[in-house]
């Protein structure tokens, strides 16, 4: 239990913008073995024990629950006398229109308040009067506009000394507690555990490239910090590549513009400065007025603690380097929670957390960022059922097509980890998703366009990333994917015993399926078209025409052969959508032309993933990290079938390769694939925890089913 004390400034006014420091120090007689901390702020705290950075947090809340965060300070005591210092980002209520609306990632109630207990083993420090504080001196800040992402502001250093006064206590901490909530009332800043673990912290250099430029090897996120001496004043600037905005080139050519997000600092003497928020960088600029030189540049980075599989070679030395590259934008974008983007929003939307879930799920059994995402997303549902795009968030926003992706989630963690208590949990949230949808069915039976943004991909043809559908009313791709998602809700209905449920689903799908057959299909086109009136078609429409069954079997052929050649391409967001499609009907290698595109960014310097093929905003981007997911289920050919049997099919993929290897994670713990094609023989290896079944189907179709742990195979090709 936390048991600690709230405490602020005497002077600490409501909903104001603002950093604020708070500082204790105390005695050990030894260096203890263990310190637990338990922490929590609002609406967030940087702390430093004994001048090292130990924590920043605390984990980011939605609008119902607040957390702590638990950590070990052993590392960073010591015997003798020891300091606590904090930093607390005091943040407008969300509902204050009166402020600027920073950080739009973290919700806040507009309070001033830090919470410490650490327990050293010889005594117990808490947050009390015996602590002081003082609002800093040294940072001011106002929200960037042009090419600043939503989550950064300035900061400003001028210098000067704080002035420390006696904290005063707010309110008793209230957490987890056996006693009821006398009447029903609850404390709204109650807090839980952090259900994730605490992020990494991991040191990476910045070369001196001249000029000014400091460059990386690869993208980073995290903190800066740097020392100055002299007298003048810096401007400190961060940028993902040169080249800004949809202009890019080579991520390392000088003769492109160079444009970010910015700090800018007053030196007096000597300054060592870190912003309080993270900067995501790969080219860090230092411009110095008047007499001021650089001391040291070190930086930090953090981020989610995922463990990546070791000895893994794809065949190539390119698809290595992409698989790299698509780890490193996977890491990048997994932070308290998944987000969309380091450098811009930093916030968790739907469909880019479906996808990178999935492929967090070919790397590790850890699955703890999923289900927070999830119980995020269920928590953002409003009471006509849709779910906010985006979540947690201060800024309400609806892409309705981003609802269907919540039941993708759910129904892929059903699939990787078999957890029915989670599916259970979510089927309310999945009903009122379906309900909305339905309410957005008329009398054709399609889906209308709505009041939103009806935002399905980032397509070159399409006015932000909305179908074109002329003078038509109805969203023609919705509706197709409408019939995907209450199939597969159907599915998980069954699963929790509510067959009615799902016999229900699957009519409402039927019904919506045979107005797409009427209202949409072209015969002459052999495409179903976004619209009734049959001008526009996309790759889009096909992929969930053939993923939802709507089109037969040999129709599906048909209409995907005819897709490939559409205008209207699916992007690096729709890779995953479009691959199964393929797949599905027996056109894998027409993957090829988009892995392509994945395979030659490292040639433009690119070491993560852009938003998009063309003309990116964003150089990291994880819903294209789709290497990942191909690369181990397709190449390596480990997929779970079900986990609630523990089942998995293994079918490696040749395409063209002598050899490939590598661990998968599963519902059965990891798999390790290696094989080799040599003069026309195909050899397989697989090692496996025992128990569970593989069903093993060699390239010549030959398939072995066996619950050996250690396996190998050969066939003459």
């Amino acid at each position: 239990m936390f048991s600690s004390a709230w405490i602020t400034h005497p002077d600490a006014r409501y909903s104001e913008n603002r950093i604020w420091l708070f500082k204790k120090t105390f005695t050990l007689n030894e260096k203890p073995a263990r310190a637990a901390l338990r922490i929590s702020a609002e609406a967030r705290y940087k702390l430093f024990v004994n001048g090292q950075r130990a924590a920043f947090g605390p984990c980011r809340p939605s609008g119902e629950e607040k957390y702590y965060d638990t950590l070990d300070l052993a590392p960073y005591l010591k015997a003798g006398e020891n300091e606590l210092f904090c930093e607390v980002l005091a943040l407008a209520d969300n509902s204050d229109m009166t402020k600027p609306t920073l950080v739009y990632g973290v919700r806040r109630t507009g309070n001033m308040l830090l919470a410490l207990e650490l327990d050293c083993g010889e005594c117990v420090i808490r947050t009390d009067e015996g602590w002081v504080c003082a609002p800093s001196p040294n940072a001011e800040w106002e929200s960037h506009t042009g090419e600043a992402g939503a989550a950064m502001f300035e900061e400003h250093a001028h210098g000067g000394e704080a002035v420390w006064v006696g904290a005063k206590v707010a309110a008793q901490v209230d957490s987890l507690r056996e006693e009821p909530y006398p009447w029903g009332i609850v404390n709204p800043m109650f807090v839980i555990p952090r259900p994730i673990p605490m992020l990494y912290q991991k040191d990476v250099p910045f070369r001196d490239a001249g000029d000014g430029f400091y460059i990386a090897d690869e993208l980073t996120f995290g903190f800066p910090r740097l020392s100055f001496a002299g007298q003048g004043k810096v401007r400190v600037t961060y940028a993902e590549s040169f080249g800004s905005g949809h202009e890019k080139g080579d991520r390392l050519d000088r003769s492109l513009p160079f444009r970010g997000v910015w700090d800018a600092l007053d030196v007096d003497g000597t300054l060592v400065w870190e912003p309080f928020w993270p900067r995501c960088a790969r080219i860090i600029r230092i411009a110095c007025e008047g007499d001021v030189r650089l001391s040291s540049l070190t930086f930090t980075e953090i981020g989610y603690p995922l463990t990546v599989p070791a000895g893994c070679d794809f065949g190539s030395e390119e698809d290595n380097r992409l698989w790299q590259i698509s780890v490193a934008t996977l890491m990048r974008c997994m932070q308290e929670s998944y987000e969309d983007c380091p450098y811009y929003e930093q916030l968790q939307y739907a469909m880019d957390t479906s996808l990178q879930m999935l492929f967090n799920y070919q790397l590790t059994d850890d699955d703890l960022l999923a289900r927070k995402a999830i119980r995020d997303f269920r928590l953002s549902q409003r009471a006509d059922g849709l779910l906010s795009s985006r979540y947690p968030t201060v800024e309400a926003q609806f892409i309705p097509s981003f609802s269907f992706y919540y039941i993708f989630m759910v129904a892929e963690h059903w699939r990787r980890f078999g957890d029915l208590s989670l599916v259970r949990e979510n089927l309310r949230a999945i009903d009122g998703v379906l309900e909305w949808f339905g309410g957005c069915v008329d009398e054709t039976g399609l889906v209308r366009r709505s009041m939103y943004w009806d935002f399905i991909d980032w397509a070159a043809t399409w006015r932000a990333g909305v179908p074109s559908v002329g003078e038509d009313c109805h969203m023609a791709v919705a509706s197709a994917m409408y019939v995907y998602f209450l199939r597969a809700a159907a599915e998980l209905a069954d699963l929790c015993g509510r067959t009615s449920t799902g016999d229900e689903y699957r009519q409402r799908a039927d019904r919506c399926a045979e107005a797409i057959e009427t209202l949409c299909w072209d015969e002459d086109r052999g495409l179903y078209a976004d619209e009734t009136k049959h001008a526009y078609f996309s790759q889009h429409m096909q992929v969930w025409c053939t993923l939802a069954g709507i089109a037969d079997e040999a129709r599906a052929r048909r209409i995907m052969e005819n897709a490939v050649g559409l205008r209207t391409k699916c992007t690096f967001a729709y890779a995953y959508f479009w691959f199964r499609a393929l797949e599905q009907v027996g056109m894998y290698d027409e993957c090829e032309p988009m892995i392509d595109r994945l395979r030659a960014l490292p040639a433009l310097n690119c070491t993560t993933i852009p938003e998009t093929p063309d003309a990116p905003r964003s150089d990291c981007h994880a819903w294209g990290a789709i290497a990942i997911y191909e690369f181990a289920a397709v190449l390596l050919g480990v997929r779970t079938v079900s986990a609630a049997e523990n089942k998995l099919r293994i079918a490696p993929r040749i395409d063209g390769r002598d050899h490939a290897k590598g661990t998968v994670y599963t519902c059965a713990g990891p798999v390790r694939i290696e094989w080799t094609f040599t003069d026309g023989l195909f050899t397989l290896r697989v090692r496996s925890a025992s128990g569970s079944e593989k069903e093993i189907v060699l390239p010549d179709g030959q398939t072995v089913v066996t619950q050996y742990a250690d396996v190998s195979l050969a066939a003459r090709l």
